[in-house]
């Protein structure tokens, strides 16, 4: 039992390294999207919105230490600066996103 539970230790530290770097290597690629690419060219805001997505998955992913939390917590904050860039994201839209984000946790963490 003791070895089992040794062993699962032992890979998540080694799963945590390479993807510190890719979440770093991410957000330095969205910094640069930000600040050196003009945001008129062709498919440049689909491509920060996916840029932005998987650094936050990567991010909360880390953080949380669950995948399913980081991709819950990516989502709505993705979809929130969505809705941002549409010009239609105030307050109530990311209480309302971040209660929805919430009950989808509870739900998968209860069954």
């Amino acid at each position: 039992m003791k070895k089992q539970i040794r062993k699962e230790q032992v890979l998540k530290r080694k799963n945590f390294l390479p993807t510190l770097i890719l979440t770093i290597l991410l957000w330095s690629l969205l910094c640069i999207l930000i600040y050196f690419v003009d945001p008129e060219m062709f498919a440049v805001i689909p491509l920060f919105f996916i840029t932005l997505f998987t650094a936050l998955l990567f991010t909360f992913s880390l953080i949380f230490a669950s995948s399913r939390r980081g991709l819950i917590s990516s989502i709505s904050l993705t979809f929130f600066s969505i809705l941002m860039f549409l010009g239609v994201g105030n307050y109530l839209n990311l209480a309302l996103i971040l209660a929805v984000g919430t009950c989808i946790e509870l739900y998968f963490s209860i069954k």
